[in-house]
């Protein structure tokens, strides 16, 4: 028998992909990085999410730490020495009297108030991790110094220049003490804050503190890094300014939703003692989707003395928060808003709870 002319066929063609196998290999990875992506920022942002509460839950330490050291908690205005040249708006807040509470002794020290109030600004405009929530990234997250927590000072719409020690009905008030510069005689830096006793409706029961965003840095209507100003007062009209109701909470987002001039410097210096800087209100549920922001023409974030600053924050449909007792929770931006109010009111009388 003879061998076949010509070239042997071979039993084993050569491997490899056809250009429509190839592709199907390529949409099957790309199917399965579209499942997995979300399921890893999913992931990533609940470690971040974490991360933030238990930074919330060390703030709310050392304010217990103070309270028991002083037998009140602070308040969020501290004033420099008598005799030095501050501006009577040139004052600190209370996360300047946590620092030795949060292991934080080297910057406290370094703020010298006997010193100029340039030298105050360099130092709350560093940053300082305890303050910053690791899931507020973008435009002016990393300018000066990171302030992403703000203390509660109740359920009324004034704000820095007016939640006193009577008119803030929160955790905290913003009243100053001292002289206006450089004739200042006040002995003492700051009034107390509330005691214990004045949280009628128990310290569970009321908000101690949240979340806020970092302002872009920028003066643009950037919702919600940044805040309104100047606008017309609607805050000192409602019927009850402890808790303004939806049709009135509804007119103030209409008024700051025309606003023309824009701060963008909130969030931006932990050490600051106003609102968007150290400082919340639960006027309005957290995350509001109209601008924070009110009256006045501050230079900082924010000064004025009326307006709504509810808490904001990165994590998907709600904020971290911490209670006056210390315990950490969830709000969702859909709490209704009158349980809202009365969760930033340390005596109503009628203790919500979420």
């Amino acid at each position: 028998m003879s061998r076949s002319q010509g070239r042997p066929v071979s039993r084993h063609p050569h491997g490899g992909f056809t250009l429509v196998e190839l592709l199907v290999v390529i949409a099957i990875i790309a199917v399965l990085i579209g499942l997995l992506l979300p399921a890893v920022q999913s992931a990533r942002e609940a470690a971040r999410r974490s991360s933030c509460s238990n930074k919330l839950k060390q703030l709310g330490l050392a304010m217990h730490s103070y309270l028991s050291a002083k037998k009140s908690f602070p308040s969020n205005s501290y004033h420099p020495n008598a005799g030095t040249a501050w501006q009577n708006w040139e004052r600190m807040g209370a996360n300047y009297q946590l620092l030795p509470f949060m292991e934080q002794q080297e910057v406290f020290d370094r703020i010298n108030l006997d010193g100029s109030a340039g030298a105050m600004y360099a130092v709350i405009r560093s940053r300082v991790d305890a303050f910053v929530c690791p899931s507020d990234i973008g435009p002016g997250s990393n300018n000066w110094g990171p302030s992403n927590y703000g203390w509660s000072t109740g359920s009324s719409p004034h704000a820095a220049g007016g939640a006193n020690r009577s008119t803030a009905n929160g955790f905290i008030h913003i009243e100053g003490r001292g002289n206006n510069n450089p004739s200042r005689t006040e002995i003492n830096n700051a009034w107390p804050g509330f005691t214990e006793s004045q949280f009628a409706d128990g310290l569970s029961k009321v908000l101690m503190g949240s979340e806020l965003i970092c302002g872009s840095g920028a003066g643009t209507g950037d919702v919600p890094r940044n805040i309104a100003i100047g606008v017309s007062d609607v805050f000192s009209t409602a019927a009850d300014r402890n808790f303004p109701t939806q049709a009135e909470v509804d007119a103030m987002g209409s008024t700051l939703r025309g606003a023309g001039t824009w701060l963008g410097n909130g969030g931006q210096q932990w050490g600051w003692y106003g609102h968007a800087s150290a400082a919340i209100n639960t006027t309005v549920p957290p995350n509001w989707p109209s601008p924070s922001g009110g009256t006045g023409t501050p230079g900082q974030a924010f000064d004025g003395g009326w307006g709504v600053f509810p808490p904001r924050s990165r994590h998907p449909g709600a904020v971290n928060a911490i209670f006056a007792d210390g315990a950490v929770a969830t709000i969702t931006n859909s709490v209704q808003l009158l349980t809202f109010q009365r969760l930033g009111h340390r005596s109503d009388g009628n203790a919500a709870g979420l």
